[in-house]
Protein backbone atom coordinates (compact mmCIF):
# COMPACT_ATOMS: atom_id res chain seq x y z
CA UNK A 1 0.00 0.00 0.00
CA UNK A 2 1.38 3.47 -0.90
CA UNK A 3 -0.88 6.29 -0.04
CA UNK A 4 1.07 8.55 2.22
CA UNK A 5 -2.55 10.54 3.00
CA UNK A 6 -3.99 6.59 4.91
CA UNK A 7 -2.41 6.96 8.46
CA UNK A 8 -0.24 4.04 9.50
CA UNK A 9 -3.27 2.96 12.55
CA UNK A 10 -5.49 2.25 8.87
CA UNK A 11 -2.77 -0.08 7.84
CA UNK A 12 -2.43 -1.88 11.03
CA UNK A 13 -5.66 -2.15 11.25
CA UNK A 14 -5.95 -3.84 7.92
CA UNK A 15 -2.95 -6.28 7.77
CA UNK A 16 -4.98 -7.85 10.31
CA UNK A 17 -7.70 -8.88 7.37
CA UNK A 18 -6.01 -8.43 4.52
CA UNK A 19 -5.20 -11.59 3.29
CA UNK A 20 -8.99 -12.72 3.25
CA UNK A 21 -9.05 -10.79 0.10
CA UNK A 22 -7.26 -13.64 -1.57
CA UNK A 23 -9.59 -16.12 -0.64
CA UNK A 24 -12.69 -14.00 -1.38
CA UNK A 25 -11.93 -12.60 -4.95
CA UNK A 26 -8.91 -14.50 -6.10
CA UNK A 27 -9.47 -18.07 -5.47
CA UNK A 28 -13.60 -18.33 -6.17
CA UNK A 29 -13.55 -18.56 -10.04
CA UNK A 30 -11.06 -18.20 -12.67
CA UNK A 31 -7.19 -17.63 -12.97
CA UNK A 32 -5.30 -16.40 -9.70
CA UNK A 33 -3.71 -13.55 -10.73
CA UNK A 34 -0.73 -14.54 -7.87
CA UNK A 35 -0.17 -17.84 -9.71
CA UNK A 36 -0.11 -15.11 -13.60
CA UNK A 37 2.50 -13.11 -11.49
CA UNK A 38 4.34 -16.30 -11.14
CA UNK A 39 4.38 -17.45 -15.18
CA UNK A 40 5.42 -13.87 -15.99
CA UNK A 41 8.41 -14.29 -14.06
CA UNK A 42 10.33 -16.21 -16.50
CA UNK A 43 13.92 -15.88 -15.49
CA UNK A 44 15.15 -18.35 -12.65
CA UNK A 45 18.14 -16.33 -11.04
CA UNK A 46 16.21 -12.98 -11.44
CA UNK A 47 16.08 -10.33 -8.51
CA UNK A 48 12.61 -9.62 -8.57
CA UNK A 49 11.37 -6.15 -6.04
CA UNK A 50 7.83 -6.88 -4.86
CA UNK A 51 6.83 -2.96 -4.61
CA UNK A 52 4.25 -1.41 -1.52
CA UNK A 53 4.20 -5.28 -1.22
CA UNK A 54 1.83 -5.61 1.88
CA UNK A 55 1.75 -8.59 3.75
CA UNK A 56 3.91 -10.03 0.19
CA UNK A 57 1.27 -12.14 -1.13
CA UNK A 58 2.54 -11.60 -4.82
CA UNK A 59 6.23 -12.15 -3.80
CA UNK A 60 5.54 -15.26 -2.13
CA UNK A 61 4.60 -17.53 -4.76
CA UNK A 62 7.64 -16.18 -7.19
CA UNK A 63 10.14 -17.08 -3.76
CA UNK A 64 8.71 -20.40 -3.52
CA UNK A 65 8.11 -21.14 -7.01
CA UNK A 66 11.78 -20.23 -8.09
CA UNK A 67 14.23 -20.66 -5.27
CA UNK A 68 17.07 -19.40 -7.69
CA UNK A 69 15.18 -15.91 -7.39
CA UNK A 70 16.05 -13.33 -5.13
CA UNK A 71 13.09 -11.81 -3.95
CA UNK A 72 12.90 -8.11 -1.86
CA UNK A 73 9.57 -7.42 -0.32
CA UNK A 74 9.31 -3.44 0.21
CA UNK A 75 6.46 -1.46 2.15
CA UNK A 76 6.14 1.22 4.63
CA UNK A 77 4.08 -0.05 7.23
CA UNK A 78 5.93 -2.23 9.64
CA UNK A 79 2.48 -4.55 10.75
CA UNK A 80 2.24 -5.62 7.21
CA UNK A 81 5.28 -6.76 7.11
CA UNK A 82 5.02 -8.48 10.31
CA UNK A 83 2.66 -10.70 8.17
CA UNK A 84 5.09 -11.07 5.78
CA UNK A 85 7.78 -12.35 7.96
CA UNK A 86 5.48 -14.74 9.53
CA UNK A 87 4.73 -16.10 5.77
CA UNK A 88 8.17 -16.56 5.62
CA UNK A 89 8.77 -18.60 8.68
CA UNK A 90 5.52 -20.86 8.25
CA UNK A 91 7.48 -21.43 4.39
CA UNK A 92 10.99 -22.05 5.76
CA UNK A 93 12.35 -19.19 2.60
CA UNK A 94 15.57 -18.05 2.58
CA UNK A 95 15.57 -16.28 -1.05
CA UNK A 96 13.34 -13.17 0.45
CA UNK A 97 14.19 -9.59 1.72
CA UNK A 98 12.29 -7.47 3.61
CA UNK A 99 12.69 -3.48 3.48
CA UNK A 100 10.76 -1.01 5.68
CA UNK A 101 10.94 1.95 3.40
CA UNK A 102 8.60 4.23 1.21
CA UNK A 103 8.52 3.31 -2.80
CA UNK A 104 8.91 6.87 -3.26
CA UNK A 105 12.30 7.06 -2.48
CA UNK A 106 13.80 3.24 -1.74
CA UNK A 107 17.52 4.28 -1.68
CA UNK A 108 18.44 1.20 -3.77
CA UNK A 109 20.32 1.57 -6.38
CA UNK A 110 19.60 1.89 -9.99
CA UNK A 111 19.03 -1.12 -12.12
CA UNK A 112 18.99 -3.63 -9.10
CA UNK A 113 15.83 -5.42 -10.32
CA UNK A 114 15.20 -8.30 -13.36
CA UNK A 115 11.53 -7.80 -12.84
CA UNK A 116 9.22 -5.18 -10.44
CA UNK A 117 6.04 -6.15 -8.68
CA UNK A 118 2.85 -3.37 -8.30
CA UNK A 119 -0.31 -5.24 -6.75
CA UNK A 120 -3.15 -3.41 -6.05
CA UNK A 121 -1.30 -0.47 -5.43
CA UNK A 122 -1.80 2.60 -7.74
CA UNK A 123 -5.95 2.30 -7.64
CA UNK A 124 -5.71 4.03 -4.30
CA UNK A 125 -2.97 6.83 -5.24
CA UNK A 126 -3.55 10.18 -6.69
CA UNK A 127 -1.84 11.79 -9.55
CA UNK A 128 1.75 12.74 -7.34
CA UNK A 129 1.97 9.13 -6.16
CA UNK A 130 1.73 7.74 -9.62
CA UNK A 131 4.62 9.59 -10.51
CA UNK A 132 6.92 9.21 -7.81
CA UNK A 133 6.06 5.36 -7.44
CA UNK A 134 6.57 4.85 -11.32
CA UNK A 135 9.22 7.40 -11.71
CA UNK A 136 11.49 5.34 -8.76
CA UNK A 137 10.06 1.69 -10.23
CA UNK A 138 11.60 3.27 -13.66
CA UNK A 139 14.70 3.88 -11.91
CA UNK A 140 15.62 0.48 -10.19
CA UNK A 141 14.33 -1.82 -13.45
CA UNK A 142 17.22 -2.86 -15.87
CA UNK A 143 16.81 -1.28 -18.93
CA UNK A 144 15.51 -5.30 -20.47
CA UNK A 145 13.43 -5.93 -17.03
CA UNK A 146 9.81 -5.74 -16.64
CA UNK A 147 7.28 -3.98 -14.94
CA UNK A 148 4.60 -6.28 -13.63
CA UNK A 149 0.91 -4.95 -12.43
CA UNK A 150 -1.98 -6.16 -10.85
CA UNK A 151 -4.77 -4.32 -10.05
CA UNK A 152 -8.89 -3.75 -10.91
CA UNK A 153 -10.28 -4.43 -13.48
CA UNK A 154 -12.95 -2.73 -15.23
CA UNK A 155 -16.16 -5.04 -14.84
CA UNK A 156 -18.70 -5.04 -18.39
CA UNK A 157 -20.81 -8.18 -17.24
CA UNK A 158 -23.62 -7.81 -14.67
CA UNK A 159 -22.42 -10.62 -12.66
CA UNK A 160 -19.37 -8.86 -12.22
CA UNK A 161 -20.49 -5.81 -11.54
CA UNK A 162 -22.15 -7.59 -8.77
CA UNK A 163 -19.46 -9.19 -7.39
CA UNK A 164 -17.12 -6.02 -7.58
CA UNK A 165 -19.40 -4.00 -6.38
CA UNK A 166 -18.44 -4.11 -2.65
CA UNK A 167 -14.72 -3.05 -3.25
CA UNK A 168 -15.90 -0.69 -5.88
CA UNK A 169 -17.71 1.02 -3.32
CA UNK A 170 -15.33 1.13 -0.86
CA UNK A 171 -12.43 2.28 -2.84
CA UNK A 172 -14.68 5.44 -4.71
CA UNK A 173 -14.95 6.35 -0.96
CA UNK A 174 -11.37 6.35 0.04
CA UNK A 175 -10.31 7.92 -2.82
CA UNK A 176 -13.55 8.96 -5.38
CA UNK A 177 -11.87 11.06 -7.83
CA UNK A 178 -8.39 9.18 -8.67
CA UNK A 179 -9.59 5.97 -8.20
CA UNK A 180 -11.88 6.32 -11.00
CA UNK A 181 -9.08 8.00 -13.18
CA UNK A 182 -7.27 5.34 -13.17
CA UNK A 183 -10.00 2.73 -12.76
CA UNK A 184 -11.68 3.42 -16.09
CA UNK A 185 -8.23 4.64 -17.39
CA UNK A 186 -6.59 2.40 -20.90
CA UNK A 187 -3.80 1.04 -18.98
CA UNK A 188 -1.98 0.73 -22.21
CA UNK A 189 -2.18 4.79 -22.07
CA UNK A 190 -1.86 5.41 -18.53
CA UNK A 191 1.81 3.40 -18.15
CA UNK A 192 2.72 4.52 -21.36
CA UNK A 193 2.81 8.30 -19.72
CA UNK A 194 5.13 7.14 -17.20
CA UNK A 195 7.69 5.54 -19.37
CA UNK A 196 6.36 2.27 -20.05
CA UNK A 197 5.18 0.01 -22.62
CA UNK A 198 2.39 -2.60 -22.32
CA UNK A 199 3.80 -5.97 -23.74
CA UNK A 200 1.12 -8.77 -22.29
CA UNK A 201 -1.99 -8.33 -20.45
CA UNK A 202 -4.28 -11.23 -18.23
CA UNK A 203 -7.64 -10.73 -17.08
CA UNK A 204 -9.07 -12.75 -14.17
CA UNK A 205 -11.82 -12.61 -12.57
CA UNK A 206 -11.74 -8.74 -10.76
CA UNK A 207 -8.49 -8.05 -11.56
CA UNK A 208 -5.73 -7.85 -14.33
CA UNK A 209 -2.14 -9.04 -14.37
CA UNK A 210 -0.18 -6.93 -17.12
CA UNK A 211 3.71 -6.72 -17.93
CA UNK A 212 5.36 -3.39 -19.22
CA UNK A 213 8.56 -3.23 -20.50
CA UNK A 214 10.38 0.19 -20.40
CA UNK A 215 9.57 2.67 -23.57
CA UNK A 216 13.57 3.21 -24.22
CA UNK A 217 13.94 -0.50 -25.06
CA UNK A 218 11.77 0.09 -27.74
CA UNK A 219 13.24 3.61 -29.06
CA UNK A 220 16.41 2.00 -29.28
CA UNK A 221 15.31 -0.72 -31.45
CA UNK A 222 11.86 -1.42 -33.05
CA UNK A 223 11.30 2.59 -33.18
CA UNK A 224 14.70 3.36 -34.94
CA UNK A 225 13.61 0.91 -37.57
CA UNK A 226 17.46 0.52 -38.87
CA UNK A 227 17.73 -3.48 -39.53
CA UNK A 228 13.96 -3.69 -39.57
CA UNK A 229 12.34 -1.16 -41.31
CA UNK A 230 11.77 -3.39 -44.49
CA UNK A 231 8.89 -5.45 -42.20
CA UNK A 232 6.69 -2.52 -41.56
CA UNK A 233 6.19 -1.95 -44.79
CA UNK A 234 6.13 -5.48 -46.80
CA UNK A 235 3.01 -6.43 -49.07
CA UNK A 236 1.26 -9.72 -47.61
CA UNK A 237 -1.60 -11.70 -48.58
CA UNK A 238 -3.73 -9.89 -46.72
CA UNK A 239 -2.48 -6.20 -47.02
CA UNK A 240 -2.11 -6.64 -51.04
CA UNK A 241 -1.31 -2.63 -51.78
CA UNK A 242 0.68 -3.84 -55.31
CA UNK A 243 -2.72 -4.48 -56.48
CA UNK A 244 -4.67 -2.28 -59.58
CA UNK A 245 -7.20 -1.15 -57.43
CA UNK A 246 -4.91 0.20 -54.70
CA UNK A 247 -2.92 1.73 -57.14
CA UNK A 248 -5.10 2.99 -59.16
CA UNK A 249 -6.53 4.73 -56.13
CA UNK A 250 -3.15 6.05 -54.56
CA UNK A 251 -2.53 7.96 -57.83
CA UNK A 252 -5.91 9.31 -58.80
CA UNK A 253 -5.62 10.99 -55.01
CA UNK A 254 -2.00 11.80 -55.55
CA UNK A 255 -1.07 10.95 -51.46
CA UNK A 256 2.22 9.93 -52.24
CA UNK A 257 2.92 13.51 -53.12
CA UNK A 258 1.97 14.88 -49.53
CA UNK A 259 4.17 15.40 -46.69
CA UNK A 260 4.64 12.91 -44.22
CA UNK A 261 1.67 14.50 -42.10
CA UNK A 262 -0.46 14.99 -44.46
CA UNK A 263 -0.03 11.45 -45.86
CA UNK A 264 -1.11 9.64 -42.98
CA UNK A 265 -4.43 12.12 -42.13
CA UNK A 266 -5.23 11.82 -45.89
CA UNK A 267 -5.54 8.06 -45.37
CA UNK A 268 -6.74 7.64 -42.45
CA UNK A 269 -9.39 9.81 -43.42
CA UNK A 270 -10.10 8.00 -46.53
CA UNK A 271 -10.59 5.13 -44.79
CA UNK A 272 -12.62 6.51 -41.44
CA UNK A 273 -15.04 8.32 -43.48
CA UNK A 274 -15.11 6.89 -47.61
CA UNK A 275 -15.20 3.27 -45.81
CA UNK A 276 -17.99 3.24 -43.96
CA UNK A 277 -18.60 1.64 -40.51
CA UNK A 278 -20.27 -1.81 -40.95
CA UNK A 279 -19.44 -6.13 -40.29
CA UNK A 280 -18.18 -7.83 -43.41
CA UNK A 281 -18.59 -11.40 -43.71
CA UNK A 282 -14.87 -12.27 -42.40
CA UNK A 283 -11.88 -11.02 -40.87
CA UNK A 284 -9.73 -12.13 -42.69
CA UNK A 285 -10.74 -10.04 -46.17
CA UNK A 286 -7.60 -9.03 -48.22
CA UNK A 287 -7.30 -4.88 -48.37
CA UNK A 288 -8.72 -5.29 -51.83
CA UNK A 289 -12.13 -6.84 -50.42
CA UNK A 290 -12.70 -4.43 -48.32
CA UNK A 291 -11.77 -1.47 -50.55
CA UNK A 292 -14.61 -3.56 -52.53
CA UNK A 293 -17.03 -3.88 -49.56
CA UNK A 294 -16.98 -0.46 -49.17
CA UNK A 295 -17.66 -0.76 -45.49
CA UNK A 296 -15.44 -2.69 -42.19
CA UNK A 297 -15.21 -2.88 -38.95
CA UNK A 298 -11.79 -2.92 -36.07
CA UNK A 299 -9.96 -5.82 -38.28
CA UNK A 300 -10.91 -5.33 -41.78
CA UNK A 301 -10.74 -1.13 -41.83
CA UNK A 302 -7.29 -2.33 -40.10
CA UNK A 303 -6.33 -4.44 -43.38
CA UNK A 304 -7.33 -1.68 -46.02
CA UNK A 305 -5.47 1.24 -43.45
CA UNK A 306 -2.10 -0.49 -43.10
CA UNK A 307 -2.01 -1.48 -47.17
CA UNK A 308 -2.66 2.19 -48.37
CA UNK A 309 -0.26 3.41 -45.86
CA UNK A 310 2.41 0.77 -47.09
CA UNK A 311 1.02 1.88 -50.49
CA UNK A 312 2.39 5.48 -49.90
CA UNK A 313 5.64 4.57 -48.13
CA UNK A 314 4.45 4.69 -44.16
CA UNK A 315 5.62 2.12 -41.84
CA UNK A 316 2.83 0.74 -39.74
CA UNK A 317 2.26 -2.71 -37.65
CA UNK A 318 -0.91 -4.33 -36.25
CA UNK A 319 -1.79 -4.31 -32.42
CA UNK A 320 -3.37 -7.19 -31.56
CA UNK A 321 -6.79 -8.04 -28.36
CA UNK A 322 -9.57 -8.84 -27.53
CA UNK A 323 -12.25 -6.61 -26.33
CA UNK A 324 -15.45 -7.69 -24.08
CA UNK A 325 -19.02 -7.48 -26.51
CA UNK A 326 -20.93 -5.56 -24.28
CA UNK A 327 -19.98 -2.15 -25.50
CA UNK A 328 -21.53 -3.41 -28.89
CA UNK A 329 -24.66 -3.09 -27.53
CA UNK A 330 -27.51 -0.97 -30.08
CA UNK A 331 -25.03 -1.65 -33.35
CA UNK A 332 -26.18 -5.46 -32.04
CA UNK A 333 -29.37 -6.21 -30.83
CA UNK A 334 -31.61 -8.91 -29.04
CA UNK A 335 -30.40 -12.35 -30.00
CA UNK A 336 -27.12 -11.64 -31.77
CA UNK A 337 -25.99 -10.37 -28.87
CA UNK A 338 -27.03 -12.96 -26.80
CA UNK A 339 -25.02 -15.51 -29.52
CA UNK A 340 -21.97 -13.50 -29.53
CA UNK A 341 -18.85 -14.84 -27.53
CA UNK A 342 -18.29 -12.97 -24.23
CA UNK A 343 -14.56 -11.45 -25.90
CA UNK A 344 -14.11 -10.44 -29.77
CA UNK A 345 -11.04 -10.09 -31.48
CA UNK A 346 -9.82 -6.37 -32.06
CA UNK A 347 -7.10 -4.94 -33.69
CA UNK A 348 -5.97 -1.63 -34.45
CA UNK A 349 -2.84 -0.05 -36.53
CA UNK A 350 -0.01 1.67 -35.41
CA UNK A 351 1.96 4.19 -37.51
CA UNK A 352 5.44 5.41 -37.31
CA UNK A 353 5.46 9.41 -36.99
CA UNK A 354 8.35 11.41 -35.90
CA UNK A 355 9.79 8.10 -33.63
CA UNK A 356 6.97 7.23 -32.43
CA UNK A 357 4.03 4.49 -32.51
CA UNK A 358 0.92 6.33 -33.14
CA UNK A 359 -2.91 3.92 -32.79
CA UNK A 360 -5.04 5.41 -35.11
CA UNK A 361 -8.36 3.62 -33.76
CA UNK A 362 -10.23 5.95 -34.41
CA UNK A 363 -10.48 4.91 -38.34
CA UNK A 364 -12.94 2.64 -37.17
CA UNK A 365 -15.91 4.81 -36.78
CA UNK A 366 -16.92 7.23 -39.68
CA UNK A 367 -17.72 10.58 -38.45
CA UNK A 368 -21.36 10.26 -39.70
CA UNK A 369 -22.26 7.31 -37.55
CA UNK A 370 -20.45 8.99 -34.35
CA UNK A 371 -22.75 12.24 -34.89
CA UNK A 372 -25.69 9.92 -34.76
CA UNK A 373 -24.71 8.31 -31.72
CA UNK A 374 -23.95 11.66 -30.19
CA UNK A 375 -27.58 13.27 -31.65
CA UNK A 376 -28.93 9.51 -30.18
CA UNK A 377 -27.27 10.21 -26.37
CA UNK A 378 -27.15 14.07 -25.81
CA UNK A 379 -27.46 13.24 -22.49
CA UNK A 380 -24.09 10.76 -22.12
CA UNK A 381 -21.18 12.64 -20.01
CA UNK A 382 -19.35 10.61 -18.44
CA UNK A 383 -17.76 6.82 -19.46
CA UNK A 384 -19.74 5.28 -22.78
CA UNK A 385 -20.00 2.04 -23.70
CA UNK A 386 -23.01 1.70 -26.26
CA UNK A 387 -23.04 0.96 -30.04
CA UNK A 388 -19.89 -0.03 -30.92
CA UNK A 389 -17.79 2.97 -29.27
CA UNK A 390 -16.19 2.60 -25.97
CA UNK A 391 -14.50 6.24 -24.81
CA UNK A 392 -14.30 8.12 -21.59
CA UNK A 393 -16.85 10.52 -23.12
CA UNK A 394 -18.87 10.42 -26.27
CA UNK A 395 -19.28 14.27 -25.97
CA UNK A 396 -15.78 14.86 -25.97
CA UNK A 397 -14.97 12.30 -28.76
CA UNK A 398 -13.03 13.83 -31.48
CA UNK A 399 -11.28 11.52 -34.02
CA UNK A 400 -9.96 13.65 -36.81
CA UNK A 401 -6.17 13.15 -37.41
CA UNK A 402 -3.85 15.55 -35.31
CA UNK A 403 -0.57 13.37 -35.16
CA UNK A 404 -1.69 11.75 -31.89
CA UNK A 405 -3.16 8.46 -30.66
CA UNK A 406 -6.66 8.29 -31.66
CA UNK A 407 -9.14 5.46 -29.48
CA UNK A 408 -12.67 4.98 -30.31
CA UNK A 409 -13.15 1.19 -28.48
CA UNK A 410 -10.01 0.67 -26.49
CA UNK A 411 -11.56 1.10 -23.14
CA UNK A 412 -13.71 -2.15 -23.78
CA UNK A 413 -9.89 -4.16 -24.15
CA UNK A 414 -10.18 -7.36 -21.62
CA UNK A 415 -6.54 -8.60 -22.70
CA UNK A 416 -3.65 -7.70 -24.94
CA UNK A 417 -1.99 -9.52 -27.39
CA UNK A 418 1.01 -6.86 -28.44
CA UNK A 419 2.01 -5.71 -31.85
CA UNK A 420 2.32 -7.85 -34.68
CA UNK A 421 4.30 -6.76 -38.28
CA UNK A 422 0.86 -8.23 -40.36
CA UNK A 423 -2.66 -9.15 -39.94
CA UNK A 424 -1.58 -12.51 -41.58
CA UNK A 425 0.50 -12.92 -38.60
CA UNK A 426 -1.69 -12.15 -36.25
CA UNK A 427 -4.76 -14.37 -37.70
CA UNK A 428 -2.44 -17.16 -37.62
CA UNK A 429 -2.66 -17.40 -33.58
CA UNK A 430 -5.56 -15.36 -32.97
CA UNK A 431 -8.53 -16.13 -35.00
CA UNK A 432 -12.15 -15.59 -34.23
CA UNK A 433 -13.00 -19.00 -33.37
CA UNK A 434 -17.02 -19.50 -34.27
CA UNK A 435 -19.24 -22.93 -34.53
CA UNK A 436 -20.40 -23.29 -38.53
CA UNK A 437 -23.86 -22.80 -37.59
CA UNK A 438 -22.94 -19.32 -35.86
CA UNK A 439 -20.77 -18.28 -38.22
CA UNK A 440 -23.51 -18.88 -40.90
CA UNK A 441 -25.76 -17.16 -38.58
CA UNK A 442 -23.57 -14.58 -38.56
CA UNK A 443 -22.74 -13.88 -42.33
CA UNK A 444 -26.37 -14.64 -43.55
CA UNK A 445 -28.34 -13.36 -40.58
CA UNK A 446 -26.45 -11.25 -37.66
CA UNK A 447 -24.32 -9.04 -39.78
CA UNK A 448 -27.19 -7.44 -42.12
CA UNK A 449 -29.08 -7.05 -38.95
CA UNK A 450 -26.16 -4.92 -37.75
CA UNK A 451 -25.36 -3.73 -40.81
CA UNK A 452 -29.38 -2.29 -40.83
CA UNK A 453 -28.60 -0.83 -36.64
CA UNK A 454 -25.46 1.44 -38.22
CA UNK A 455 -27.63 2.95 -41.11
CA UNK A 456 -30.15 3.57 -38.58
CA UNK A 457 -27.98 5.55 -36.20
CA UNK A 458 -25.93 7.76 -39.37
CA UNK A 459 -29.36 8.70 -40.38
CA UNK A 460 -30.81 10.12 -37.26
Amino acid sequence: MANKTISKRFYKIISKVYDILDRMYFTSGGRNPREIIGEMIQKDNAKVLDMCCGTFTNGLIVADNKPGCMVVGLDRSKPMLRKAKQKLEDKGLKNVKLICRDATDTGIKSNAFDYIIIGLVLHECNPELWEAILSEAGRLLKDDGRLIILDWDIQESIRGKLKFSPLYVCESLATPKHFKEYYYSDKRIFFNNYGFELERMERCDVTFVASFKKKCQEINGIESLTDSEDKYLEETQMVNYRADSIEKLVKARRWDELGEYDRIGAVYNFVRNEILFGYNRSDLLTAVEVLKDGYGQCNTKSTLLMALLRAVGIPCRLHGSEVSKYFQEGATSGLISKLAPETITHTWVEVLYKDKWIALEGVITDEAYVQGVKRKCPDKKDEFKEYAISVPSISELNLDWNGGDLFVQNTSVVKDFGVYESPDAFFKKHKQTWSIVKNFAYVHYGRKVMNNNVTRIRQI
